[in-house]
């Protein structure tokens, strides 16, 4: 089972994503903040990372540019509401497998983790 780590500031989005990737058989976890995920190793099996941009602290593009300096090559979906060309161009440009804005399409957001997490299996991570 993969397994899909969450990080969001808002604890309704966490709920809902949880929701929605527990009924698609994915196993979550979730932060709501990046610097709680830096701190813990619990996480570091992750198939794929979900982050927003915009939250308290530590930024999502900011949590980014930490985990690549770490040598962290799980594949990240930008999950966000801050959805201006600028700040989507900067996360693809880092490396992101996806950049979606909420609200967003359940189908769509299953058939990109779904490609996510096979590009994980490719990835060779140092987290």
């Amino acid at each position: 089972m993969a397994i899909i780590v969450i990080i969001d500031d808002d604890r309704h989005v966490r709920a809902s994503l949880e929701n929605l990737l527990d009924s698609a058989a994915y196993s979550t976890r979730s932060f709501a903040a990046g610097e709680a995920l830096l701190a813990e190793r619990g996480w570091v099996d992750a198939d794929c990372l979900i982050l927003d941009v915009r939250m308290k602290g530590m930024s999502g593009l900011e949590l980014q540019q930490a985990l690549l300096a770490r040598g962290c090559r799980t594949p990240i979906v930008f999950l966000t509401a801050q959805g201006d060309e600028e700040t989507r161009r900067r996360a693809l440009a880092e490396g992101a497998h996806a950049f979606l804005t909420k609200p967003f399409d359940e189908d769509q957001l299953l058939t990109t983790l779904e490609a996510a997490v096979r590009s994980a299996g490719q990835a060779t991570d140092d987290c």
